[in-house]
């Protein structure tokens, strides 16, 4: 019994740390479509931390159809609602790069992802600049 159960921890143990390496691999490896998503995506971020709806529409038109909600949003609450769209996808691409952060807004209670460790709140724009931490 007690061979068995170290026969199945041995098993367990391997299963995960082939699961991590492969996450990890796949992570570190992003596709050139991914890199162009991830710095056009910043590009909408810092327009709408700076309240610059024009230059956050602008950048979103460049995603094609991904972008419309935000390329053609009337309002800076449009084009955030549009970004926090994108924000899902640009976590699930930043998970184990080193280079991008995600932050998230206790009050709004919202994430996103930016390559900077200051935080710069999409959301809030300069009415709530700082609001913000980096997730761990």
């Amino acid at each position: 019994m007690k061979k068995s159960t170290n026969v199945l921890r041995t098993l367990l143990v391997a299963a995960i740390a082939l699961t991590l390496a492969a996450f990890t691999a796949q992570a570190a490896n992003l596709s050139d479509k991914d890199k162009q998503f991830l710095a056009v995506y910043e590009k909408i971020h810092t327009a709408l931390a700076a309240d610059d709806l024009g230059t956050a529409k602008t950048a979103a038109e460049k995603l094609g159809e991904e972008g419309n909600e935000v390329a053609k949003a009337t309002s800076l609450k449009d084009a955030r609602a549009g970004f926090e769209k994108l924000s899902s996808r640009a976590k699930t691409l930043a998970a184990g790069q080193s280079d991008y952060h995600v932050f998230h807004c206790p009050m709004l209670k919202k994430d996103w992802v930016q390559t900077s460790t200051t935080v710069a709140n999409p959301y809030g724009g300069k009415g709530m600049i700082s609001c913000g931490e980096i997730k761990k």
